[in-house]
């Protein structure tokens, strides 16, 4: 299977998308796939134990352990083979993240005005380049994570998770600058351009 294409393929969806949607929805979605990424990275774990305490309660009700002749051996044989596996939670994650960029793209896509002239989307061809890019990240390192490019110049041989992730924080840098900048430009154009004009007539005495 070719992996660079899919590189490709996540690349250019990305932008055409924040091109179609402009740049405010994307950098909405962007925050909130930073977001998702950091509440995942900060509570994995807790996570992952709570999803595996309650697929050990439920197993147990449904394979009867209550009645069951020797209930402790029924729960040290569901404790060794849990619904997630600690040590490589990869598709987990890599679940919960494509939930939290779905969530982040619809939550846009809804209370987020859309694009209003061809600057609103050539940012946000730049913005949804960013997002595609960290999607495409996130997306080979949680479901493959031993994929390799099928270049001559590969970026990195240790995989395409690695390579990407050189250039993960450039490209997060630079999502928070054009977002900055966009902002700053946005007051710019709103506030208003001098104080409120004297009235001029005459007085009537």
């Amino acid at each position: 299977m070719s992996y660079s294409f899919l590189v490709i393929a996540g690349l250019g969806l990305g932008a055409a998308i924040g091109f179609w949607r402009g740049w405010l929805r994307e950098i909405v979605t962007l925050a909130g796939l930073l977001v998702g990424w950091l509440i995942l990275d900060s509570l994995g774990g807790l996570l992952i134990g709570f999803v595996n305490h309650m697929y050990l309660s439920v197993a147990f009700f449904v394979r009867d352990g209550v009645d069951s002749a020797q209930p402790v051996a029924l729960i040290h044989a569901l404790r060794a083979t849990p619904l997630v596996e600690p040590r490589h939670p990869g598709i987990f994650f890599g679940v919960l993240m494509t939930a939290a960029a779905l969530g982040a793209y619809f939550a846009a896509t809804r209370f987020v005005a859309p694009a209003n002239g061809w600057s609103s989307q050539a940012i946000g061809t730049l913005v949804g380049l960013a997002n595609g890019y960290i999607v495409t990240y996130l997306g080979f390192r949680f479901f493959a994570p031993t994929a390799r490019l099928d270049l001559a110049l590969a970026m990195n041989p240790n995989g395409i998770a690695d390579s990407l992730g050189q250039f993960l924080p450039t490209v997060l840098i630079a999502g928070v600058v054009v977002a900055i900048a966009v902002a700053l430009l946005s007051g710019r154009r709103l506030a208003p351009r001098g104080g409120p004009r004297p009235a001029t007539g005459r007085s009537k005495g």
